[in-house]
């Protein structure tokens, strides 16, 4: 009785590993993360276009998305509620701030995107400006403006290397889980396999 306890257990130790990578070894078993972190991230303004990533046990592994704001009101609302009145007053008056997140170089981690924050217009073309007063006014602004760009680019970036971070995270545990035995072993009873 034992031996064929033992038998059992070998047995669905081989299969184990020989299977180990059975629900990772196609392409797109990283689908359901990047649908989830697309929609997490729409929710605070910002559209992934595209993500990008490698891992799990080397230097230099890590992820990382392109992409821009999907709605700059919410992010702001999100990320800096009382932070960057001029930006505000801006978008208020029909202006626009982009941002862009592009991946350069041959590695894939939170490092390896340049992102870049700017303003497609200034309060001198926005604002209607008849007099001479207004249009100091608006070249005021425009100096303002274009010091909190400086800052604010600075905490997109930081903000978005964290959630790049993150994404790497919710891809390596679902990498984990894929190739646990519980996630492996389900696979192999739902497939009906048996050792060589």
């Amino acid at each position: 009785m034992s031996g064929l306890k033992m038998t059992n257990c070998e047995e669905r130790e081989e299969l184990l590993e020989t299977h180990r990578y059975i629900n990772v070894d196609h392409d797109h078993w990283w689908d359901c993360v990047y649908a989830d972190f697309t929609e997490d991230m729409r929710e605070v303004g910002i559209d992934v276009r595209r993500m990008y990533f490698s891992g799990f046990c080397s230097q230099g592994d890590g992820a990382c998305f392109e992409g821009g704001f999907a709605n700059i009101k919410t992010y702001l609302d999100k990320h800096h509620v009382d932070q960057y009145p001029m930006i505000r007053k801006l978008l208020q008056h029909d202006g626009s701030v982009y941002a862009d997140s592009s991946h350069t170089g041959h590695y894939y981690h939170s490092n390896s995107v340049t992102i870049s924050v700017e303003a497609s217009e200034r309060f001198y073309h926005v604002l209607e400006c008849p007099t001479e007063f207004h249009e100091q006014i608006a070249d005021q602004w425009d100096v303002l403006l274009d010091i909190e760009l400086i800052d604010f680019e600075r905490e997109v970036a930081e903000q978005w290397r964290t959630y790049m971070d993150d994404l790497y995270r919710r891809l390596e545990a679902e990498y984990d889980y894929l190739t646990s035995d519980e996630a492996v072993w389900e696979t192999i009873e739902a497939n009906e396999m048996e050792a060589a």
